[in-house]
């Protein structure tokens, strides 16, 4: 894909050198992929207005342009600075800034647009990653490499039918989904502003890791965590991989993450958990359809599932995809599914809404092929919904300190990929942070992305159609599953009659 230009955006004003140590819950998510999402726009402000805007955004995202990196090990110093916990560094003149590059294509927008087949897309093959930035890599992106490197990549194409597609690839640590979307729905606000001619809005994004891990229960400064404390975070129902514990059947290109660090070799004497890599295929094909569902549909799955178990419209959703997966895996035995939440609300007091991080982690529900025989959602969904009511302002303190005490943050997995699990984060949000709902003052979006990573297990929720009203719930426009699934499994989903179960009732 041709490229018109390539620049680093700084801060237009002068900023104080300042080095902010990342929170417990940002240094654990080093690993993830990137938080990455596209929007494409039939009418589209010009790329100038759009770069005018952007820069203007961007002076209240300052640190965005600073340096994302390990902070010194020190094995006396307090919790910030044991083994690989994250700091990001701005102010200084060699700040990597924010990787900026215009582009365009010879594609138009139906290129990005499948074609669907009872509501199911097949969207293995549709370009989106030519939209985001490959190069640079991100800060960190192997965990290890870090200097001059952005933690922020935006794109701005232009298509051959005019169309105008924005990319944005954050380094997880710096921002969630969440994150993402608040920062481009300020961007969107800004644009709009512009093009009306109205005053500028006061942007408030809150830049503060320490708010989490003052929430900690205990002294997390202290030489050694409170064993009554973390018998309250170890009944959580987490999954707890240990890297270091998992060289047999580890994948070549992996086997670097079990081995324990020097630095830390002769303290390490207790091992838990080995990842389960004999379930993982990474050889395998992996499919990645979009499936869309109905207000109807939603609506008739929350009711059935209801009738047992008083749970979300959500969980409903969840508990019938998870039944499809682990019906079209065809394995006997016990299945995981690996839930991404939030924590922003979940604190007391909450986190401020445009909170900044990755306040997020993956919690654990079981269940049985013989659980998804009957696709009975009222008891998958009571799982998920007795799962997700375990954390609260109660046990996430506990959580927090036993995480603020691990030996290191990339050590401990809370989810996996394979044949036995599925990971499911959702992205649905409240207007204007939906990813829909982004309009830079010509309407919203043609098409949205929100960029996976092509492995066999991962799941994504979110709204199928704009909100239009601010007082609309996510299920009331429909939802859109983004689902990767090792080809054989897909081919069972599409074809299993419970996949359009509830298309019948309400629509």
């Amino acid at each position: 894909m041709p490229v018109v230009s390539r620049t680093r955006l700084f801060p237009t004003s002068p900023q104080k050198l300042t080095h902010t140590p990342l929170s417990i819950l940002d240094a654990a998510v080093v690993r993830y992929s990137p938080s990455a999402g596209v929007w494409i726009f039939k009418d589209a402000p010009s790329v100038d207005h759009l770069s005018v805007s952007l820069n203007i955004t961007l002076d209240a995202y300052p640190q965005w342009s600073g340096q994302l990196q390990w902070t010194p090990y020190n094995p006396n110093g307090d919790h910030t600075q044991r083994l690989q916990r994250l700091m990001l560094s701005y102010g200084s003149p060699d700040d990597p800034g924010v990787e900026f590059i215009i582009a365009t294509s010879s594609r138009s927008i139906s290129s990005f647009v499948g074609n669907p087949v009872d509501g199911c897309i097949n969207a293995s093959n549709l370009p989106f990653v030519e939209l985001i930035g490959s190069t640079p890599s991100l800060a960190l992106h192997d965990a290890a490499t870090y200097a001059g490197l952005p933690s922020l990549i935006i794109q701005i194409t232009t298509l051959a039918d005019g169309g105008v597609a924005i990319g944005l690839k954050f380094a997880h640590p710096i921002a969630d989904a969440h994150s993402m979307l608040q920062f481009t729905s300020d961007w969107a606000a800004v644009s709009r502003a512009l093009r009306k001619r109205e005053p500028l809005p006061m942007l408030s994004p809150v830049f503060d890791p320490s708010l989490i891990d003052r929430a900690a229960a205990g002294d997390i400064d202290a030489l050694s965590p409170l064993p009554s404390i973390l018998e309250i975070a170890r009944d959580l129902p987490l999954h707890r991989y240990d890297c270091w514990n998992s060289k047999i059947d580890c994948p070549p290109f992996l086997e670097s993450l079990t081995t324990v660090p020097p630095e830390v070799e002769s303290i390490v004497s207790h091992f838990g958990q080995p990842i389960e890599w004999k379930n993982w295929d990474y050889k395998a094909p992996v499919s990645y359809y979009l499936v869309e569902f109905s207000p109807g549909e939603l609506y008739a799955m929350w009711e059935e599932a209801n009738l047992t178990s008083r749970v979300s419209h959500l969980d409903a959703l969840l508990a019938h995809i998870w039944n499809l997966i682990i019906r079209a895996r065809r394995l006997d035995g016990e299945y995981h599914l690996d839930v991404s939440f939030g924590f922003r609300n979940r604190l007391n007091p909450p986190l401020p809404t445009s909170f900044l991080g990755s306040p997020i982690i993956s919690l654990q529900v079981t269940s049985t092929a013989q659980d998804a025989v009957d696709h009975n959602l009222g008891p998958t969904a009571a799982c998920i919904r007795s799962a997700l009511s375990a954390f609260d302002a109660s046990t996430i303190p506990a959580l927090l300190h036993e995480l603020a005490f691990e030996v290191s943050p990339l050590r401990t997995w809370s989810a996996f990929f394979g044949s036995r699990n599925t990971i499911v984060t959702s992205w649905l949000g409240k207007q204007p942070r939906c990813m829909r709902d982004m309009d830079f003052g010509t309407g919203p979006p043609t098409v949205v992305e929100a960029v996976m990573p092509g492995i066999d297990g991962c799941v994504q929720v979110m709204e199928a159609n704009p909100r239009d009203l601010e007082e609309k719930s996510w299920y009331e426009s429909g939802a859109i599953i983004s689902l990767h699934l090792r080809d054989d499994v897909m081919k069972n989903i599409l074809r299993d009659p419970a996949l359009r179960k509830y298309r019948h009732d309400k629509s």
